[in-house]
């Protein structure tokens, strides 16, 4: 056996993992990367595997002892870690571990931590040095915790590629929405880096990231709080493990839920009081639990048109900003296989010129600061990213960003001065885009609305098949959300129409979220609509792109 400070009796830590695993009835025990990787480092044949298997099937659901309790607590660290080693633990067999380390004597909510950062612990590939990592986490919980507001340098090169028409990245818009309290809902097919982009704005803020990948069999129960049996006193009493959405209010942290849209509704209505005003959530032992400041949510989900699929539950959608992820561009889809297929010796600055990618430097600070570089990776002259004024200091965050080319861009260069000063004054922009949504309600409900013919709109609808129309009944929440982004982004030296712009574009993700956004009338989807309504009140310009800033250009990381 390898040194290691873990000491087990190697027949009580096999049966037990048995039994954990066991909890996810659906699984083949055998088939787990847990059983095997621990059965090899702690050279266990396999007849004598099978000589324990057999003896464990005839008392199932047994826990096996030690009469020391540290070797107990050895046990608990040594089943993590080989837990760990699965990339998937069922929820069932999670709730089975946690009941095992509470009956061990260990913090169970450590042990849930654990599980959060699983990546700081896999890196490890040994079991056995494995389980001693997480003993000397149990040992000084505070030891390995990241302290709030101190951002992790990135260790992979991020590129952001999801570029509104105003030049706002995906880790901007990100950060904009924490800075200024909006929960997030992330909107897009897979693989387009939803996941990956709330990763790295975790990274950037040093906050802990609580993970839920959700589907239809996910309860309240996993996402709040759970009961776990332990002794106390020497008598059983049953306590409660927050879950991450309640551990991250408490810390606080990120909650991340993933394919959220699959939770049942009456699951995802269960969740609105922290999401809203009220920040607060009844765990399911009656103990009201209310989230500390910094406390943010981000939710993904991948929209279909398929009538079997389940949306956001509309009364949730409502208390999120919405950010939509398009496909990627082939050619920067091209890049990017390319070079995770090198990952030994990745090939970016000839596939830069190879796929005709172009990249910008950008960096952003925790405290919520974008910079704009220019120059090579080793000398990056940093600016302002609103202003261009050069500044000093340098990013505590560095990243690249792909901007897919499309018509129109030179164009719009030109036309900066003459759009700023067609934009609305802040009392101005305030009325129009509350008559905005009231417009898009009334055609929703009636099909008409006086306001289009006083605003010499009823061209831009005439032609369209008014009855199919169906969009999210939309409250005063995201409009106080636009505003605030757009009061943001003038404080920050944005431009007036940039600013408007984005502004008008975050209430239209919302009425559209989901499936809203690509449900075909006759020649135009919903989205399209109303976008040509916001365009035709002059809240939008005709234009694809509108850029913030010139480009910041490189043509390699070299």
């Amino acid at each position: 056996m390898k040194h290691t400070n873990i000491d087990i009796n190697k027949e009580h830590c096999i049966k037990n993992l048995f039994t954990i695993l066991s909890a996810d009835r659906d699984s083949r025990i055998f088939a787990k990367k847990g059983i095997t990787e621990t059965v090899r480092e702690l050279g266990v044949s396999r007849d004598t595997l099978s000589q324990w298997f057999e003896s464990w099937k005839k008392n199932t659901g047994a826990i096996h002892r030690h009469t020391a309790e540290s070797e107990n607590r050895n046990m608990v660290y040594l089943l993590c870690a080989a837990i760990l080693s699965d990339e998937t633990v069922h929820d069932e067999v999670m709730k089975s571990l946690l009941n095992a380390s509470m009956a061990f004597g260990v913090d169970a909510g450590v042990i849930s931590s654990v599980f959060t950062d699983r990546k700081l612990y896999t890196e490890e590939r040994s079991v056995l040095r494995r389980a001693d990592m997480i003993r000397a986490a149990c040992a000084d919980p505070k030891a390995a915790a990241v302290k709030p507001g101190s951002a992790k340098k990135n260790t992979s090169f991020y590129v952001a590629n999801q570029v509104t028409g105003e030049g706002f990245d995906e880790l901007q818009r990100l950060m904009m929405a924490h800075r200024l309290g909006c929960h997030a809902a992330i909107d897009g097919p897979p693989g387009v880096g939803k996941t990956h982009s709330v990763i790295e704005i975790s990274d950037i803020l040093g906050m802990s990231l609580y993970t839920k990948t959700c589907s239809s069999r996910t309860t309240e129960s996993h996402i709040i709080s759970y009961p776990v049996l332990s002794v106390k006193d020497g008598a059983s009493v049953t306590m409660h493990v927050n879950g991450p959405l309640v551990s991250s209010m408490i810390e606080p942290g990120i909650f991340y839920g993933d394919e959220f849209n699959l939770l049942k509704e009456d699951v995802q209505k269960r969740l609105n009081s922290c999401f809203d005003e009220r920040r607060y959530i009844d765990r399911n032992d009656g103990v009201q639990v209310t989230a500390k400041p910094g406390f943010w949510a981000v939710i993904s989900y991948n929209p279909t048109q398929s009538i079997t699929s389940r949306d956001l539950e509309d009364s949730v959608a409502d208390r999120f900003v919405h950010l939509h992820y398009h496909r990627w561009d082939p050619g920067f889809k091209a890049y990017i296989a390319h070079n995770k297929a090198r990952a030994e010796a990745p090939d970016t600055a000839g596939s830069l010129r190879d796929f005709g990618i172009v990249l910008s430097w950008r960096g952003i600070s925790p405290d919520c600061r974008f910079f704009s570089g220019t120059g090579n990776e080793g000398a990056i002259q940093w600016a302002d990213f609103f202003t261009g004024e050069p500044v000093k200091e340098k990013p505590a965050y560095v990243y690249s960003t792909f901007r897919n080319p499309r018509p129109g861009y030179a164009e719009q260069e030109n036309m900066r001065a003459d759009l700023d000063a067609s934009s609305y004054s802040e009392i101005e922009f305030a009325r129009m885009l509350s008559q905005f949504t009231d417009l898009l309600q009334s055609l929703k409900r009636t099909g008409k609305s006086p306001l289009l013919k006083k605003l010499n709109l009823d061209g831009s609808v005439n032609d369209e098949d008014l009855e199919l129309l169906n969009l999210h009944e939309s409250s005063a929440r995201i409009e106080v959300a636009a505003l605030k982004h757009y009061h943001f982004l003038l404080g920050k030296g944005c431009r007036r129409y940039p600013a408007q712009s984005y502004a008008v574009k975050m209430v239209i993700d919302q009425i559209c979220y989901g499936q809203y956004r690509d449900r075909k009338l006759r020649d135009r989807t919903a989205y399209e609509l109303v976008r040509s309504i916001a365009v035709s009140m002059r809240l939008l310009a005709d234009f694809t792109r509108y850029n913030t800033a010139p480009a910041a250009v490189h043509s390699a990381k070299n």
